[in-house]
């Protein structure tokens, strides 16, 4: 998760995704392609205008998706079942009702997609832990673990890009995928343990116990401009939907 200097950006972490979360939910209710891919327009818009999106970096993220929902779309309009039949061939059968449904779960696809990748991309990942504690009463020992965990993931891959070379230098030849996993998850799992342990020694130190009574560096509050736009995305969901 990597924040911008959007409006989005600005916004609680915990109500943003819950905001997401359900409009994803009333995706899944949805039957009609029209609404389906209003909503996952809205998105787009929203991402552009709010969450300081541009041309280049939409087209980038979601250019793959595009082709899977593309091959979903192919996949259940051409196996479908369907009384009005549009074209036939072999084992292909092409009807009026397939093509709807694979039209509305091709679409929905990109609209999960998109509302993720809204949350994901102006989000920053410790003010999202912090407000699991605050807004939805995480337990910190988890939520700090949680953060561990994430930050490791960078981690492990500079160590792996770094291991890597190392190999290639000493003119090391991946033959059998299945040795080259041991020959790099091995070192990476043993260098995990001693970082977990090194970091819970240091928490530790510091007096870290898990309790929720402890004060924090940085909180997290729900304002005006959170509720504001809970209700405006969720009231033009909903107003897509009537249009139905």
């Amino acid at each position: 998760m990597k924040p911008n200097d959007s409006f989005l950006a600005s916004l609680n972490p915990s109500c943003k995704l819950f905001t997401h979360i359900f409009v994803m939910f009333l995706l899944m209710t949805i039957s009609n392609p029209k609404v389906t891919l209003f909503i996952w327009i809205l998105g787009v818009f929203v991402g552009i205008f709010l969450g300081g999106w541009r041309i280049a970096y939409l087209f980038k993220r979601l250019v793959p998706y595009l082709g899977f929902s593309i091959l979903v779309f192919w996949m259940m309009a051409a196996f479908g079942e369907g009384e009005t039949t549009i074209w036939k061939w072999a084992w292909f059968h092409v009807t009026e009702e397939s093509v709807t449904n694979g039209l509305t779960i091709a679409l929905r696809t990109l609209g999960f997609v998109t509302y993720g990748l809204l949350f994901t991309s102006t989000t920053d990942l410790t003010l999202f832990i912090m407000s699991l504690i605050h807004q939805c009463k995480l337990s910190p020992k988890c939520a700090y673990g949680l953060l561990a965990g994430f930050r490791f993931i960078p981690l492990f891959q500079s160590e792996l890009n770094q291991m890597r070379t190392a190999h290639k230098v000493r003119g090391y030849k991946q033959k059998n995928s299945w040795k080259a996993f041991m020959r790099y998850s091995i070192p990476l799992f043993s260098q995990g343990i001693r970082k977990a342990e090194r970091i819970a020694i240091a928490m530790e130190a510091r007096g870290f116990t898990g309790t929720k009574e402890r004060t924090y560096y940085q909180t997290t509050q729900v304002v005006t401009k959170d509720w504001a736009y809970l209700c405006s995305l969720l009231i033009v969901v909903l107003a897509l939907m009537m249009v139905e």
